[in-house]
């Protein structure tokens, strides 16, 4: 029997790749193992989104290299967004790898893993997948790839324009989810507001609004919580439909990117300031206790010491409950790659270490304004080493977030009531009120 060990990087939608080879190969009687030095067979499963990602699927495919040359490992196989990106560089580049694959080809990969169990006909694949989130949640894609465009991005080129999955497919697969204990789904796609456009369902949100009612309808499922919203096409009928819910949490991510109406411009995001301020304002008047989350780039070219100053401004107003930032990273290929006033690393540093020392005064505010509230969690992991159980509410995204911190072991995917005792820049300590 092969024992297999899969490295998954990158985020949750090629996430849900690697879930398929794990599920798919089990199924061909694989044997999944989460210690690579026993494995025979080393899937690396990558992102290649901006410059760090790439250096760690490098720094991930020579680790496995490794262990291949000096290990159990027979064989070593590569997939995803870096292969997709640089295959014809690749095989001269690192040739411990036997074989490369790119976007979309778990297929492949699973032939070569288990050639002698080969399946005729996969039907809806994603019912045979595994997820690798602890059991009471799981990613569910609605569609891959992009038609936005942003100059800056590579996922186009690397995933191809957008495709939604069928609705009856999609609600298959979450009803397969909850049959494995999955309480919270997690609705995924590079955005959503483009759902369906491409099978002719409807126009603007109309598409994404009939299929998360579908998906909240589905027996067993707690809460929803979609990802990622573009926010030039959210409009007021969408955070209508969110706010009358009950099962969709009141956590929107909007990926605003900027506040600059010239860097915005710049970006092919669309929109300006006002118009930020105007959805973000609509948002928190039809939901109250909504949760903003944002992610932000810093340093992107022709970007103004001014600009930053109108960007950090928006956001002390504002006020996300949380953001993520990045230094803008040169991909080449991209049309920003070739804009002038490129911004020096350093000054690109120095504006996103700024910003986060912002949004660390914001999120610690927020977090204290939580201090005596009685919410409800899931259980994520225990933390031997400090004794304490993490978990997370309806505010809070596994994984990304910052964790409830509760003394004492309890078991994952267990649901509580708690008490929010104390409040640090990101983290939150609790009491158990009801289990």
């Amino acid at each position: 029997m092969t024992r297999l060990f899969l490295h998954n990087l990158g985020c949750s939608k090629n996430q849900v790749e690697g879930e398929l080879i794990s599920g798919w190969g089990r199924k061909r009687g694989v044997k999944l193992t989460s210690r690579p030095e026993q494995a025979e067979v080393i899937v690396v499963n990558t992102c290649a989104f901006i410059q760090e990602a790439q250096e760690e699927a490098i720094e991930a495919i020579l680790e496995a290299a490794r262990m291949k040359s000096e290990g159990r490992c027979r064989k070593l196989y590569v997939c995803g967004c870096f292969p997709q990106r640089f295959g014809d560089e690749l095989p001269a580049e690192l040739p411990e790898v036997d074989a490369f694959f790119g976007v979309g080809q778990w297929q492949e990969v699973l032939d070569l893993i288990a050639p002698e169990s080969k399946d005729p006909d996969f039907g809806n694949p994603y019912l045979q997948r595994l997820p690798g989130t602890p059991r009471h949640y799981a990613y569910l894609r609605i569609a891959d790839g992009c038609n936005r465009g942003c100059s800056y991005c590579v996922i186009p080129s690397l995933r191809g324009s957008y495709r939604s999955r069928p609705p009856e497919e999609i609600i298959e697969e979450a009803n397969y989810l909850v049959g494995r204990g999955v309480r919270e789904i997690i609705p995924v796609a590079q955005e959503l507001n483009s759902y369906g456009h491409d099978l002719g369902l409807g126009r603007r949100n109309k598409p994404l609004i009939s299929l998360l009612e579908k998906i909240c309808t589905v027996a067993g499922v707690q809460w929803v919580r979609p990802l990622y919203l573009h926010p030039p096409a959210c409009d007021e009928e969408l955070f209508k439909f969110w706010a009358g819910q009950g099962k969709l949490c009141r956590y929107l991510d909007l990926p605003i990117e900027h506040a600059s109406g010239r860097i915005l411009k710049a970006m092919g995001r669309g929109g300006n300031l006002r118009q930020l301020e105007r959805l973000i304002e609509t948002a928190r008047r039809q939901m109250p206790e909504v949760t903003l989350r944002t992610s932000i780039i810093v340093g992107f070219p022709g970007e103004t010491e001014a600009d930053f100053e109108e960007l950090l401004d928006f956001v002390q107003r504002v006020k996300f409950q949380r953001l993520g930032s990045f230094e803008f990273s040169c991909q080449e290929g991209t049309p920003a790659a070739a804009l002038p006033d490129q911004v020096s690393p350093a000054v690109r540093t120095d504006r996103r270490e700024r910003l986060m020392e912002t949004q660390r005064e914001i999120s610690h505010d927020y977090n204290l304004q939580r201090v005596g509230n009685v919410e409800e969690v899931f259980v994520d992991e225990f933390e031997k080493a400090s004794g304490y159980s993490l978990a997370h509410s309806r505010r809070d995204l596994p994984e990304l977030d910052g964790d409830i911190l509760i003394p004492g072991k309890h078991p994952v995917g267990t649901f509580l009531k708690v008490r929010i005792t104390a409040a640090m820049e990101y983290d939150l300590v609790a009491e158990v009120v009801e289990e």
